[in-house]
């Protein structure tokens, strides 16, 4: 039996479908409008680069209003759950696309300004080696604060930085998906810094430990860092919806805790122990805190905080998390107290009254950028009163 073989032209080669083609197409335009992503809202009067290469440009949910359910995507999971669910999360909104980056971050500024950050802080650590600065350093703040207690506090921010993986998966828009992604890796960025930190001081100090074991060991082990273990473990492993995790992790825990160990702690003991080293770093953890800051202000304030429909409802869900996650943070700030024991005391400075105050301007900040927005009443010297007790 012999094979026969079709050799006529297809698609457009062939001219008889050319024909055809011709002869379907209107004679006026289907669409009229040129303007470039005509159909996206702008933030400002017009549209941005940043609105113009990100907005609608990723796949997202078809059930809600522009959303574009194409491409390479899975569609089941094990289970039978789908793509996206509306049960991932208990927040409402009339327009999940809304939410911008206050800063117009998209890929390519993202990874430029990292590109620049660790240049210059290759120029900094290659100045601060040359010059000798290490013999300033007090040796029990390094060899203990630094290596210990510093190196445990880079498992706090991995910690945190897992927690978006989930977030940034599940979440309903493609610029939430691109902010959640970018503040998630400033959290692992932090964690990477501490570790150069160490290991830029073990090139320096002979007998200063690089390996991440005792850090771990404080972490996972020790009395200090449990409330703030626990904290994280549960924002990461046992909380489903994505916006929990969201306001959770940077609305609460990490503008208090995060914020007294950075800032308040760290940053501003430092000089005192002769370490100009750490700030360098912790500045750099504060300029991506900022940038997070307006990112998660923009998602929960302006986008659904305000929303013309579900704003009240959304806004008191938020207080209930906030009365969910605000005594577990202010626990893991008591147990954090324990640290002053392990320092050598400076008058004024490591003290209760110097703790109080900078106690006092945490939550002084937390409420106006945070409570204040939502409504939630805050009684401040009761909350301070609750980690002071933590003093040894």
């Amino acid at each position: 039996m012999g094979i026969q073989i079709e050799t006529g032209q297809r698609g457009l080669t062939d001219p008889e479908m050319q024909k055809v083609i011709a002869d379907a197409v209107p004679e006026q335009p289907l669409e009229s409008n040129r303007k470039m992503n005509y159909f996206v809202k702008p933030r400002g009067r017009r549209l941005s680069e940043y609105e113009i290469l990100c907005c609608y440009t990723q796949p997202t949910p078809d059930w809600i209003p522009g959303g574009l359910d194409w491409g390479d995507w899975t569609q089941k999971f094990h289970g039978g759950r789908p793509s996206w669910g509306n049960e991932t999360t208990e927040m409402h909104t009339t327009d999940w696309h809304k939410h911008r980056d206050p800063a117009k971050r998209w890929h390519a500024i993202y990874v430029k300004d990292k590109a620049e950050e660790w240049r210059y802080t290759q120029r900094f650590l290659k100045q601060f080696s040359a010059d000798g600065q290490i013999r300033t350093m007090d040796p029990v703040w390094r060899d203990e604060v630094l290596n210990d207690y510093l190196g445990a506090f880079c498992f706090n921010e991995y910690g945190l930085f897992n927690s978006h993986s989930s977030a940034s998966r599940d979440c309903l828009g493609d610029t939430l998906r691109m902010s959640i992604a970018m503040i998630g890796l400033d959290k692992v960025d932090n964690a990477q810094m501490i570790q150069l930190e160490r290991t830029f001081i073990a090139k320096l100090v002979p007998g200063f430990p690089e390996s991440t074991a005792e850090p771990k060991r404080e972490w996972t082990e020790g009395a200090i860092y449990k409330g703030a273990r626990e904290t994280v473990q549960d924002i990461w492993q046992a909380t489903y919806d994505w916006n929990e995790i969201l306001w959770a992790g940077h609305q609460v825990y990490d503008a208090i805790f995060g914020q007294f160990v950075r800032r308040e702690f760290f940053l501003r003991l430092s000089s005192y122990y002769g370490d100009n080293l750490t700030p360098f770093f912790i500045n750099q953890m504060q300029l991506y805190h900022s940038q997070t800051k307006g990112i998660t202000g923009d998602m929960f304030f302006h986008c659904l905080g305000d929303d013309a429909e579900f704003g009240d409802y959304n806004r008191r869900l938020m207080r209930a998390w906030t009365d969910k996650w605000l005594p577990r943070t202010v626990n893991a700030l008591k147990d954090f107290m324990g640290i002053f024991a392990k320092i050598p005391e400076i008058e004024h400075v490591t003290t209760r009254d110097a703790i109080e105050v900078a106690l006092t301007r945490v939550f002084d900040d937390w409420t106006e950028d945070y409570a204040d927005k939502i409504g939630y009443k805050v009684d401040k010297a009761a909350l301070i009163k609750t980690v002071l007790s933590g003093l040894k």
